[in-house]
């Protein structure tokens, strides 16, 4: 339970659910009324890359901003 509630909370980093980076949707969580956006593949895919690449600029300026804090000692 620990572990579904830690993929499903937006990360402070990347601003996304590692459920959205990674399956690029948010899981079923067993409610009857689930509304769902059923799109083409190809737009699929793209949305889910955006989200990687948005993720990975994320990442990378926090790993700036946390060198920058280690370096002023």
């Amino acid at each position: 339970m620990a572990k579904f509630h830690y993929n499903n909370k937006k990360h402070a980093t990347t601003g996304h659910t590692p459920f959205i980076l990674n399956y690029g949707r948010h899981p079923w969580k067993g409610n009857l009324e689930v509304q769902t956006e059923i799109s083409k593949l190809k737009e699929f895919l793209t949305k889910l890359q955006k989200s990687w690449e948005e993720a990975t600029k994320s990442i990378k300026a926090a790993q700036e901003t946390m060198k920058k804090q280690y370096d002023k000692k």
